[in-house]
């Protein structure tokens, strides 16, 4: 994993545990569970974080519509939504 992509992942981690809404009621049976899920209006603000690890402006259309339901998923999805990004812009 190259270096730009660790940062953007320990970004987008650092970002969850801060911003996830806590979950209401209920016992929680798995990790993801403990915390819930991250809405898109919020998880635009992590955009600022990456345009300064990327070196450059990222759109808000990288952001899931919707949001995202956990951790791992938030991570995946954003972190490889922003590499994607950066090589195709990388090649122009």
């Amino acid at each position: 994993m190259s270096d730009m992509a660790s940062r953007i992942k320990a970004a987008l981690k650092e970002f969850w545990d801060e911003n996830a809404l806590p979950t209401e009621g209920g016992e929680a049976t798995t990790v993801d569970e403990l915390i819930g899920p991250v809405e898109s209006m919020t998880a635009v603000a992590v955009l600022v974080t990456l345009d300064k690890i990327t070196g450059m402006k990222l759109p808000n259309s990288l952001i899931r519509a919707g949001g995202y339901e956990s951790r791992a998923e938030f991570v995946k999805k954003l972190g490889e939504a922003t590499m994607a990004y950066v090589a195709k812009k990388s090649k122009s």
